[in-house]
């Protein structure tokens, strides 16, 4: 069960009714937020982090062919959140994932 709590994040929007069942590990604002950052673009650079472990932004921004600005952009986004981890390796920022699946959590109809 331990890795299972490693391996995914429970997502939760804020103003909604955490469910006891899954602890929410993230806060959003909104699902709007929510979608935003988990995009399919998002989803497949964190699938790629996961798959080829790269060594650095640039490497993983080649293996995207998405622009480094942009690379280092989203994934100071997705460090702040807790999605993933840089870590400065010999002058390089290596990107890991912390969760490989999301849950979204919440009653959206009242």
């Amino acid at each position: 069960m331990k890795n299972l709590k490693q391996s995914r994040c429970v997502i939760g929007i804020k103003g909604q009714m955490p469910d006891p069942d899954f602890p929410v590990d993230i806060w959003f604002d909104s699902l709007k937020s929510v979608a935003n950052v988990l995009s399919k673009e998002n989803q497949q650079l964190l699938k790629v982090i996961a798959e080829q472990q790269p060594q650095s932004v640039t490497e993983l921004a080649t293996l995207t062919g998405r622009a480094v600005s942009n690379v280092s952009r989203t994934l100071k986004t997705l460090d702040k959140l807790g999605i993933v981890c840089l870590t400065r390796v010999s002058g390089l920022v290596k990107p890991t994932i912390k969760f490989r699946s999301f849950i979204v959590v919440g009653d959206y109809c009242e």
